[in-house]
């Protein structure tokens, strides 16, 4: 018997099959570009990601040879912050606005300074930031107003996916409390953000809890003949998932993953906001709750980097240059904001930088500080969430950049902590079919490998990080004025 997780992420759609025993047995994957039609943009489009969806599906079954009567168990992980308007068929009337979508800079820039804001903040554990659905429904309520009062529903892809699977407008509480407009305490929408965005409840779809299961199939989901009993399960959102999957539900344990863009989470008990408003409080279900902070700029300022500066190279030759040069790059500093901030700033108008270039650096030097600066965005976020929740012990590391052991040791002497990869770095997918099943507590998994920071490289990158936050402190008040002349 098979589970099959499917993982609908920034940059394309992963199905990845499980045995009973939650062993990783194969993925595919198909990708879907972002469209920005303007420098703020970063949409989507809703059909060609349903579309990959199914195209997976039918691959991994094809390439795999197994029964589709054996799937016992599907479930679904989902990138957060996204939102489309549909109609009453459930077809699109917007792209997918995605997280890194920063068109609603100036509306949340305003409601951040107020006390309004904070109270916003404060009831959902969501920042006010363009990526949270206050701005950028806000956004369209100013800048599309027949659209936003003629749509019947505002909803996430993962929700399109699933009226398209499962004919049901429902949505599980973990992807409803990234929008910003879920009440932590309430567990409902808010009826105060509600007024605020001028729409009602019925606009939204109704919030489930995460172990919440479809029972009945649309045609486009029955046509692959699943066992009869199969489990279809609405599953969370990539982020808490990433959690269950790779063993991050232990006390002062915290996961950190890098796909396209990064995130460092701890697990709590009740729900929990910051003074400085720096990290986020999303639920994973009625007794768990996961704190931390994303970053826009993960593996995504590596593709960048490459496609710009380093064409023809691949991500594994620019990692092994980049260690050729000895740690902090010679005094080279990169701010990896090429796509605005969220945490720790919350800032979509910072701007990325290489700053201290020298005659003397080459290529490998910028290899090197973009490897660096991807980290210390994730250490600002691991800095912020010791200090308004707790001590770190441990990481768990999962995503793409795991597969590099230079990196991940990298990751363990600017943050001085022991890191740990776990069996696999499908870690949210792992997490669904285990959300499916209500295997949460894991204890102990099974561990590839360990890497302890080096001492001496530690004493380093001290003083690079604490550069790294003073430039950041002395270009903010710079930033609106370069995202101006965009």
């Amino acid at each position: 018997m098979y589970s099959i997780a499917i993982d609908i992420g920034t940059t394309s759609a992963k199905v990845v099959l499980f045995s009973k025993d939650y062993r990783y047995k194969a993925d595919h994957e198909t990708a879907y570009p972002l469209l920005q039609e303007k420098p703020s943009y970063a949409e989507q489009d809703p059909i060609v990601i349903r579309d990959a969806v199914l195209h997976s599906l039918q691959q991994l079954l094809m390439q795999t040879n197994i029964e589709s009567k054996k799937v016992t168990t599907l479930s679904f992980s989902a990138a957060m912050h996204s939102l489309v308007a549909v109609d009453e068929e459930g077809n699109p009337l917007t792209h997918v606005i995605t997280w890194a979508d920063t068109r609603a800079q100036s509306i949340t820039n305003s409601l951040k300074k107020t006390d309004q804001g904070k109270q916003f903040y404060e009831k959902t554990g969501t920042p006010i930031h363009p990526m949270s659905w206050i701005g950028k429904m806000k956004w369209m309520e100013q800048h599309w107003p027949n659209l936003y009062s003629q749509a019947y529903k505002f909803i996430s892809i993962k929700e399109f996916i699933c009226v398209h699977f499962f004919g049901e407008y429902v949505v599980d509480q973990s992807i409803a409390s990234s929008t910003g407009l879920y009440n932590l305490k309430t567990k409902d929408w808010d009826a105060s953000i509600l007024s605020f965005l001028h729409i009602k409840k019925e606009k939204l779809s109704t919030v489930v809890g995460t172990n919440y299961r479809f029972e009945a199939p649309t045609d486009v989901m029955r046509s692959f003949s699943f066992a009869d009993d199969c489990l279809y399960h609405i599953g969370a959102s990539d982020g808490v998932l990433a959690n269950v999957g790779a063993g991050g539900l232990l006390d002062e344990v915290a996961t950190l993953t890098i796909g396209t863009s990064g995130a460092i989470r701890m697990t709590i008990k009740e729900p929990l906001t910051d003074s400085a408003m720096r990290t986020f409080c999303y639920v994973l279900n009625d007794s768990t709750w996961i704190a931390g902070g994303a970053t826009n700029n993960g593996g995504i300022a590596l593709t960048w980097y490459i496609e710009h500066f380093a064409k023809g190279a691949t991500v594994s030759e620019i990692i092994e240059e980049a260690f050729t040069v000895k740690p902090g790059a010679e005094g080279l500093l990169f701010l990896p904001f090429i796509n605005g901030e969220r945490a720790p700033y919350w800032n979509g108008e910072a701007s990325g930088a290489f700053i201290g270039m020298r005659r003397t650096h080459n290529r490998a030097h910028f290899s090197r500080a973009v490897l660096e600066g991807i980290l210390y965005s994730l250490q600002s976020v691991l800095t912020s969430l010791e200090e308004s929740v707790g001590p770190i012990k441990r990481i768990h590391a999962s995503g793409g950049f795991a597969r590099s052991k230079q990196w991940v040791q990298l990751l363990a002497d600017i943050s001085g902590k022991t890191i740990r990869i776990q069996e696999t770095h499908h870690a949210s997918s792992l997490g669904a079919v285990r959300l499916a099943h209500n295997e949460l507590d894991q204890g102990e998994q099974t561990v590839m490998e360990q890497f302890e920071p080096n001492d001496r490289d530690r004493d380093v990158y001290k003083k690079k990080f604490e550069l790294y936050q003073v430039l950041y402190n002395q270009l903010e008040l710079v930033f609106p004025d370069l995202v101006a002349d965009n």
